[in-house]
């Protein structure tokens, strides 16, 4: 009985949408068409735009950490050339002092270089989605101006 009423309702949907299509204006069909096609473009900016964004964060991101890295490798070597001085001087306590800084650079530097690296990957996947997304906008818009000029023609075909 469910299947019978599914049926039939299919087939009213059906017979209706025929129906619709006989009596429609072309002319209105044709705008729908050319609105919606606007619509998509429009969300397709605005993703690109998205990813766009996305990329330079990343690239700002991987900026500052570079920045830090370079920071952290000049007080770790700073903090062994001062435990080496203090060493020399036999001051074995500042030797002690200096020596654990420069081990706890040291470790700060290799968790800034895997961060670094992870960076770097993500900014070359981000990149490579922007050139995507970039490509994709103007396939689009190149798309979309050829619909406009079939609508003209169309537009003008109608009218006559």
């Amino acid at each position: 009985m469910i299947k019978l009423l599914r049926k039939i309702g299919r087939y009213i949907t059906a017979a209706l949408t025929g129906k619709f299509n006989e009596v429609a204006d072309p002319k209105v069909q044709l705008e729908q068409a050319i609105i919606e096609a606007q619509d998509q473009h429009r969300r397709l900016k605005e993703q690109a735009a998205n990813v766009i964004a996305n990329q330079k964060q990343t690239e700002m991101r991987l900026n500052r950490a570079m920045g830090e890295l370079e920071k952290v490798n000049a007080s770790a070597r700073q903090a062994v050339l001062m435990a080496d001085d203090a060493a020399k001087k036999g001051d074995t306590a500042k030797a002690a002092e200096f020596t654990r800084a420069a081990e706890a650079f040291a470790n700060r530097l290799i968790s800034i270089e895997h961060e670094v690296e992870g960076l770097k990957t993500l900014s070359l996947q981000s990149a490579q989605a922007s050139d995507q997304a970039k490509a994709a906008v103007q396939q689009n818009s190149a798309a979309l101006q050829k619909r406009l000029a079939e609508r003209q023609k169309l537009l003008s075909q109608l009218d006559q």
